[in-house]
């Protein structure tokens, strides 16, 4: 293996050709919350890590990168490793900008990590329950929620939240049942569920479109984690659509 100097010499040889690349997922957006280090989606603790590629797109191995936030004084540190953690006196959702370097020359593209409170409960902001004749379409609205540093609670943005529906029938139905994002176009027509991502009240939503015969209802459960991989309080929440008899 290559010592720095070996490497960084290498790469500024080659800078011409040579390009850089995050290897952790931070794009397009990644969170960290207050207090906590950065995580990966199954809530480990996970060191920045960027890949260097030479002329012909082949990686350099093992590149030695630090890291630092585009803009000081920074509510992140970051150390040696490459580990990331917010300052537990945030007191707003904070974007920060972030970029990697090899050597003196050569960095990434700047990355953005949004620092938010720690996600904790999931509740509904739309009726539970809607008895409806078929075709029928209802809009599922959640919002996720956590503390923040001044003890109070908001909504929580960027969090993945998961619909998945099970429709309850009364006999042979070829019922259609898709999610749509507001009404309009369908997440997937072939799936009987959806994802969306909350925005930056914290609320998430998706349509649920039902149609055909012998339908009794449809049961939605919504489910979303905190950023450590633990389930949220209210956690597989449902929304039922009962048909008109």
């Amino acid at each position: 293996m290559a010592t720095p100097t070996e490497q960084v010499q290498r790469i500024t040889r080659d800078k011409e050709h040579l390009h850089l690349q995050w290897q952790h997922d931070l794009e397009p957006l990644a969170r960290v919350a207050i207090g906590d280090t950065l995580r990966d989606s199954l809530g480990v603790a996970t060191p920045l890590r960027i890949a260097a590629f030479g002329r012909n797109d082949e990686p350099l191995a093992d590149p030695i990168a630090t890291f630092l936030p585009t803009v000081v004084p920074s509510p992140l540190s970051i150390s040696e490793a490459g580990i990331v953690k917010a300052s537990d006196t945030v007191s707003t959702v904070q974007t920060v900008q972030l970029v990697g370097r090899v050597g003196n020359k050569l960095q990434t593209t700047t990355a953005s990590l949004l620092i938010v409170p720690q996600p904790d409960s999931l509740g509904r902001t739309s009726s539970e329950e809607l008895v409806a004749t078929l075709p029928a379409a209802d809009t599922l609205r959640v919002t996720v929620t956590g503390v923040n540093a001044a003890h109070t609670r908001v909504g929580v943005p960027g969090i993945i939240v998961r619909y998945r529906a099970r429709v309850y029938s009364t006999g042979a139905t070829t019922a259609p049942v898709i999610f749509t994002v507001d009404g309009g176009t369908a997440s997937r027509p072939d799936s009987l569920a959806a994802v969306d991502t909350t925005d930056a009240s914290g609320l998430a939503s998706r349509t649920l479109v039902a149609a055909g015969e012998n339908v009794d209802s449809v049961v939605v459960y919504v489910r979303a984690r905190s950023l450590r991989g633990t389930p949220l309080k209210g956690d597989s929440l449902h929304f039922v659509l009962r048909t008109k008899q």
